[in-house]
């Protein structure tokens, strides 16, 4: 083309432009995909949001905040189009009725349960149960465990990650405590007629090859076998690991280790967040980093009966994002579902929420979609924990981001994939 004095044709220039423009308006593709459902704002309430969301049968959804801690409900509304309505329904004060609550699950009667990793009669942590109040709009607590791990007890300490419920009984995780310091499994049994629960713990981590301080909730498999990951392992870059009941006459659960990680340039290392696990028996996870392409985090997949690993999508620190830690989620049709907590391009530095689609051809590699990038602003930034797929829409949380600058308090949102 020929030019001149530096002066090009206007169809040159448009030619040039065109690339530009199509990244613009896949970027607002992208970014249409969002709709922000509440914006926090002010430390009274409570504000950044650390754990995802739970929601009820109405649609509902549930979760907490960690800084001025608090259990939150945010109802939809009536009309479509209309706000979704904020109810703050426990203040925690930090001290016996715990502080730093994690994610929540609910019972069959409506009742919330959750960690909280602070505060409790020991300061240890505690477990709580919320119940609604017909007189108001503030739930009741009824405290289930005080953990003694921080005073020379033996079920651990500092609970956060979230509960599993399995026929009326709660399993979850402490990240420190007991005779190695790194953490156990427990589980918590109702008690008959109002008798209060009952504490034991299944595994206390060593920190060795078995791994150690485990950084996810825990997902149920069948016959009441448990999954996490957790620190530790061969090379001390992550673990997963499996919890079997007591079997052949045994009182003892039985932990194995799945996978160990090499954080090498073909395997991750530090893995965390939940599992997710299909009908096959194969399990999903995510890594926060590694090495050469995998340095960005990546997905991975264990295939019984060998549990063979298998890289799944390595993150580009890009508009796809970097440092997965919130895990996957499955929907129906195989597809994987997830977020990251940061990436570069185009300034786009705080987070992603992605999708994995499964091959049509065995073999091949999964296709990737980001479904929202983060600017940090007023769509949010930095979601740590995972999702939650309802009706087919994603519900999530994200610490950071806003409406207003000066706060920086974080937002709950929604994604269409």
């Amino acid at each position: 083309m020929t030019s001149f004095g530096g002066f090009q044709p206007r169809h040159s220039l448009a030619l040039k432009l065109i690339p530009l423009l199509l990244a613009f308006i896949a970027a607002q593709a992208s970014a249409q995909t969002e709709r922000v459902l509440y914006s926090f704002y002010s430390e009274p309430i409570g504000i950044a949001p650390i754990a995802g969301v739970v929601a009820d049968k109405t649609g509902a959804l549930y979760g907490t905040t960690s800084y001025v801690s608090s259990v939150w409900k945010l109802a939809p509304p009536t009309e479509a189009g209309n706000p979704w309505t904020f109810t703050t329904i426990y203040n925690f004060s930090g001290f016996q009725d715990g502080s730093g609550p994690g994610s929540l699950v609910f019972d069959n009667q409506g009742g919330l349960y959750g960690p909280a990793a602070g505060g409790g009669h020991y300061g240890c942590g505690m477990v709580f149960q919320l119940t609604p109040s017909a007189a108001g709009q503030m739930w009741t607590e009824n405290v289930l465990h005080n953990f003694t791990g921080c005073t020379g007890g033996t079920d651990g300490q500092k609970p956060f990650y979230g509960l599993t419920m399995l026929r009326g009984s709660l399993y979850g995780i402490t990240t420190s405590g007991w005779e190695f310091g790194q953490g156990t499994v427990y589980k918590l049994t109702p008690g008959e007629s109002g008798e209060p629960w009952t504490e034991t713990v299944l595994y206390s981590f060593t920190g060795g090859n078995d791994g150690g301080i485990p950084s996810s909730s825990l997902t149920e498999g069948p016959g009441e076998v448990l999954y996490g990951v957790a620190g530790g392992g061969l090379s001390g870059n992550g673990v997963v690991f499996r919890l079997s009941p007591p079997s052949n006459g045994s009182a003892q659960w039985t932990e194995a280790v799945l996978h160990s990680f090499g954080c090498n340039d073909n395997d991750g290392c530090g893995p965390s967040g939940s599992l997710a696990l299909n009908q096959h028996g194969t399990l999903y996870g995510t890594v926060s980093g590694g090495f050469s392409s995998l340095q960005y985090g990546s997905v991975f997949q264990l295939t019984p009966p060998t549990w063979i690993e298998t890289i799944l999508y390595a993150f580009t620190d890009g508009r796809d994002g970097e440092t997965p830690k919130g895990g996957v989620i499955l929907d129906s049709e195989g597809a994987l579902y997830g977020t990251t907590t940061g990436g570069a391009e185009q300034g786009q530095n705080q987070g992603s929420v992605f999708k994995l689609t499964p091959p049509s051809v065995q073999g091949n590699p999964w296709s990737e979609t980001t479904l929202h990038a983060f600017t940090g602003g007023s769509d949010g930034g930095t979601p740590l924990d995972g999702l939650l797929l309802r009706d087919g829409v994603l519900y999530g949380t994200t610490l950071e981001g806003g409406p207003n600058p000066d706060c920086n308090c974080g937002v709950v949102f929604a994604v269409k994939p």
